[in-house]
């Protein structure tokens, strides 16, 4: 990297520094305290040691509008509304500033006022308030006004003060910068974080996928005619999900719901799966084929497969509560699983080469009892 770039690139990152937006509430909340705290036990000072009464209405009314910006920040935080009262607040503070209210301690309260707000607002909020303030300190010292300073705080304060308020200043900026620094560095840790979690968590389903797709083709080889069977209903699935206008991540949850809907079957001995009909005992058995597949799939631990695991483990459930294997009923059962339920029904019966009318007509039949009522509307649509 050459000189010229690493330049530019400094001056990049203290402008990103200077513009970063203000991060640390708590940090304003205190500072806010801070200020009223002060404020607050200067009002019983200032009326012990007999202190102008423009002075004691001034503090009051600078507890009293920090008070309400504390309590409103504490359910309903914005910085604007921060950088609104602070303008409103500098007021009654450059009122006692200028008049002198109490005496040389005067000067103070522009000056720790200024210096507070940068850490309230932080450096690219503050700045403008702080270059007025600036301003109103040089022509208040340095020109004459009708009430002249110089008369107010005497020779050796006017001359010092407008240096002394700048460097005062400048430090608050410099120990600001340190804190927004601190924000920016964290922030861009926390996006490379991201970032390879997210690429760790691509890696880690894609894996996932490749052991699925290989249970799948297990299942296949186990279950003739099973995987047409799958694939079919995972297009219904999707074809389903479109039309109920669903996001496209939902849609291709649908879809691989559909692939995986009975790959639980893996776990049934081939004797009940091929087996035409079942005792009690042996259906209770194949019934559990559902929940073997939620585990299969649960045992991935990503995020992605969560609802299609889901939508797994309940897709044999009924809209009315009488399927297996928990027995809920209408939206307590995943959207996915109902949108599976119907797809897998329609597909299994056209595999038995059964009349695609009777089929709608069972489906509409069924609808509001086994079927979602919207699902099933778009399945018999589909059909049609």
């Amino acid at each position: 990297m050459s000189e010229n770039t690493r330049v530019v690139s400094r001056i990049k990152h203290i402008w990103e520094v200077i513009m970063c937006p203000y991060e640390d509430k708590s940090l304003a909340f205190w500072i806010k305290v801070v200020f009223g705290f002060i404020w607050a036990i200067s009002i019983p000072n200032g009326i012990v040691y007999g202190a102008p009464d423009d002075y004691i209405i001034s503090l009051i009314i600078m507890v009293t509008v920090l008070f309400i910006n504390i309590m409103v920040s504490r359910f309903y935080y914005r910085t604007w509304i921060d950088a609104i009262v602070c303008i409103i607040l500098s007021i009654p503070v450059f009122y006692v500033y200028y008049h002198a209210s109490i005496g040389y301690f005067s000067v103070m309260f522009s000056m720790i006022f200024a210096c507070g707000i940068v850490f309230v607002l932080g450096i690219r909020n503050s700045i403008v308030l702080n270059f007025v303030f600036l301003i109103m300190v040089i022509v208040c010292f340095r020109l004459n006004v009708a009430m002249s300073a110089k008369f107010i705080y005497g020779d050796n304060i006017t001359l010092r003060f407008p240096y002394l308020f700048i460097c005062f200043v400048l430090i608050s900026y410099c120990l600001m910068y340190i804190i927004q620094r601190y924000w920016v560095e964290k922030r861009k840790r926390n996006q490379i974080l991201e970032e390879r979690v997210h690429d760790e968590k691509k890696k880690l389903e894609s894996m996932s996928m490749k052991v699925i797709n290989t249970i799948s083709k297990a299942l296949a080889a186990k279950i003739p005619g099973e995987e047409e069977h799958c694939n079919n209903v995972a297009e219904y699935s999707r074809s389903i999900a479109q039309r109920m206008n669903l996001d496209k991540k939902s849609c291709d949850d649908a879809y691989k719901a559909g692939l995986l809907h009975e790959i639980g079957m893996i776990g049934i001995p081939d004797a009940l799966i091929n087996k035409a009909g079942l005792t009690d005992d042996e259906y209770e058995i194949f019934k559990t084929y559902v929940s073997k597949g939620y585990q299969i799939i649960n045992m991935l631990q990503t995020d992605e497969f969560q609802r299609i695991a889901q939508a797994v483990r309940y897709h044999r459930e009924n809209y009315d509560g009488s399927g297996f294997n928990e027995g809920i009923s209408g939206d307590d059962i995943p959207l996915l699983a109902r949108i599976v339920a119907i797809a897998d029904y329609a597909d299994r019966h056209i595999g038995r080469n059964e009349d695609i009318s009777d089929i709608r007509d069972n489906i509409e039949r069924m609808a509001d009892t086994v079927f979602d009522p919207i699902c099933a509307s778009i399945m018999v649509e589909i059909l049609s």
